[in-house]
């Protein structure tokens, strides 16, 4: 659709732009890494078709990068964050916490073991 196709995924890790779907990671070691590039600490997808302003943050796991392409339309930002990645203390450099929804979007096996969320 018109959001997946016009979005763009910025990794904060690697400070490069790329597409929600990155078909080239189709024949790589992880095909399902073809969903926002794979899991990466922080990614922010910006969706310049959006019909509102709104801005979603999504606490998730690797699985969230197939679900939040879904979200996108209703979105005119979303970014994702993998506690797992990333030190909690990094994480306002990159949201603000204010007047933005807020997701938290994990696999039961992440929720049942404490020690992957810091």
């Amino acid at each position: 659709n018109d959001a997946t196709e016009n979005s763009i995924v910025y990794n904060a890790e690697t400070e490069l732009y790329g597409p929600v779907y990155d078909l080239e990671k189709l024949d790589g070691r992880d095909p399902y890494d073809v969903y926002l590039s794979g899991a990466v600490p922080l990614l922010v997808i910006e969706n310049p078709t959006a019909a509102t302003d709104r801005e979603l943050v999504i606490f998730r796991d690797s699985f969230a990068s197939s679900l939040a392409p879904l979200l996108l339309e209703g979105y005119a930002k979303i970014t994702l964050i993998d506690i797992r990645y990333i030190n909690s203390s990094l994480i306002g450099n990159y949201i603000s916490f204010s007047n933005q929804d807020v997701l938290f979007l994990y696999n039961t096996l992440i929720l049942n073991s404490s020690e992957m969320l810091k």
